[in-house]
């Protein structure tokens, strides 16, 4: 069991990497690793190269004596020839602007290898589930603030069917004017521009597919004029994000983003595993069982130079309508109301559902009382008073709400 755990650990930035390349929506812009230094040992810090030259000059021959020494130009067997050029490969350093962790406990099991097997799903789902959504979400929202309306590379707008193509057309022309090469380009859409796309009636024979193998796996990938076309889910895909002690939520005053294009060498993104150690249950004082810290840091770097190679529409449809909701299933019975099924969105957040009949707001934090008031799948409940409608929402274990849903009408 002692070499399982150690594996575990030995691997996990391997792990980490893998999962992103699996399942980040932004690993494609993940290009510049041979100008980054990750091995770099400040905490919370990488080094980026940034390389530096002078361009051409005129070349004299040699012995015609319109060179000169003083500017540069070579001097044997004249001052003439080739001018000399300045190269520098500089380092950069950055801080990194999100230092994140979590510490896991899982109970000690009679069969050790079940221990093993647990902790090694349980950090593989937690990277699937937790970290690759957060790492995009970051991304994308760094990346449209970058944006902006002067520039020209920043658009709100509501874009209705058959229109799309021509949005990307407007947004090609301006990344070409600025000198973004067409094969550069990526292009990150929404699930309803996705859907827009596929509707379209505009230039149907200029989107295409593309078939690509990766051992017993085959997908398609489309494409428009070139460029990939990479859907990405709403509750990852808006403007301003906030991270929490329990992941990550839309700012309030976030909204949507139809599309972005940016270039695949316009950014350095970046993911640096910081600590990772497990305890085992002879090492653990406080419980029988296992313990498993994780630690990491990631961001997004985008240099000055390379902001007009991203290019942002956003929508009017707030961030807070897309992420962080809570669903719920409701019956009518003769005592009331049932509970019969909750889901939330993205899938997977834990907590306890409460009720109210006054509207919750995502990142405060509550305590149970006699206006809100837990409940739980397959509880039955009664209304407050005469009103005919209830709001829920899903506290995590510290009262803080991950999530809300709506007006719920209780059902007649």
């Amino acid at each position: 069991m002692a070499n399982s755990i150690g594996l575990i650990t030995k691997y996990m930035q391997e792990a980490i990497d893998t999962v992103l390349t699996q399942e980040a929506k932004t690993n494609v812009l993940v290009n510049g690793s041979k100008f980054i230094d990750l091995n770099f040992k400040e905490t919370g810090y990488v080094k980026v190269m940034s390389l530096l030259m002078d361009g051409l000059s005129d070349y004299y021959r040699v012995n015609n004596g319109l060179g000169s020494a003083n500017n540069g130009y070579a001097t044997y067997p004249s001052n003439d020839g080739y001018k000399v050029g300045d190269t520098s490969a500089k380092w950069e350093l950055f801080q990194l602007e999100y230092d994140r962790g979590r510490q896991f406990r899982v109970d000690n099991m009679d069969n050790e290898e079940t221990a093993g097997l647990v902790i090694g799903n349980l950090l593989a789902e937690f990277l699937r589930t937790k970290v690759v959504p957060e790492v995009d979400a970051v991304r994308f929202s760094k990346m449209a603030k970058k944006c902006n309306v002067a520039l020209g590379n920043l658009v709100s707008e509501t874009i209705s069917a058959n229109q799309i193509i021509g949005r990307f057309n407007s947004a090609f022309e301006w990344l070409f004017e600025h000198g973004v090469p067409e094969e550069e380009q990526v292009i990150f859409v929404s699930p309803n521009v996705m859907t827009l796309i596929r509707n379209t009636t505009e230039l149907y024979k200029r989107l295409t597919q593309e078939e690509y193998r990766n051992a017993d796996v085959t997908f398609t990938i489309e494409k428009y004029e070139g460029r990939q076309i990479i859907e990405v889910p709403s509750n990852r895909f808006f403007t301003g994000v906030v991270t929490t002690d329990n992941g990550y939520m839309p700012s309030a005053n976030s909204y949507v983003i139809n599309f972005m294009i940016a270039s695949k060498k316009a950014v350095v993104p970046v993911v640096k595993l910081e600590k990772s150690k497990i305890w085992t249950p002879e090492q653990v004082q406080d419980f029988d069982g296992y313990k498993v810290n994780f630690r990491m840091y990631h961001d997004i770097i985008i240099p000055k130079n390379k902001v007009p190679a991203i290019y942002t529409s956003v929508s009017a449809v707030a961030g807070t309508t897309k992420s962080n909701l809570l669903s719920v299933a409701l019956t009518k019975v003769a005592t009331g109301y049932t509970l019969d099924a909750y889901y939330t969105t993205p899938v997977g957040l834990m907590g306890t559902v409460v009720r109210s009949a006054t509207a919750f707001t995502l990142g405060n934090t509550y305590t149970t009382s006699a206006t809100v008031v837990a409940v739980d799948e397959g509880d039955t409940f009664t209304k407050f008073a005469s009103e005919t409608a209830q709001y829920f929402a899903l506290l995590d274990g510290n009262g803080k709400c991950i999530a809300v849903s709506g007006s719920v009408t209780l059902p007649a």
